[in-house]
């Protein structure tokens, strides 16, 4: 199974995505729905990152299927806006395939009021 889990703070800002593990849906290297979550994932990292110039921690262990982004605190509000739309992009997107592989993806949102 493949954990998603969303970190908002304590304004509902997304300050954090960590991903881990498999789906199991298919043999490994050959796992159609696990590219198609890190897919998912790895353009929501290239639009922080690349597009929006954001310097995030960012972790990634592909042998592993675990991935992280925590986004730095000290964001301007358009940046964190524009960073807000990307996090909710890519929830929309792991809510969307979950519709049809729930038993093979976890997904919860948590809030870390100290943030």
């Amino acid at each position: 199974m493949t954990n998603i889990k969303f970190i908002k703070d304590k304004n509902n800002n997304y300050i954090s995505l960590i991903v881990s593990g498999h789906t199991g849906y298919g043999e490994y290297g050959q796992d159609i729905l696990c590219a198609s979550i890190s897919s998912i994932a790895c353009s929501g990292v290239l639009g922080i990152t690349k597009v929006l110039k954001i310097k995030a921690d960012v972790v990634k262990k592909d042998d592993e299927g675990y991935l992280k982004i925590l986004m730095p605190s000290n964001l301007d509000k358009e940046k964190l806006q524009l960073s807000n739309l990307i996090f909710e992009t890519m929830n929309v997107s792991f809510k969307d395939l979950m519709k049809g592989y729930n038993k093979y993806i976890k997904l919860e949102e948590v809030c870390d009021d100290v943030y």
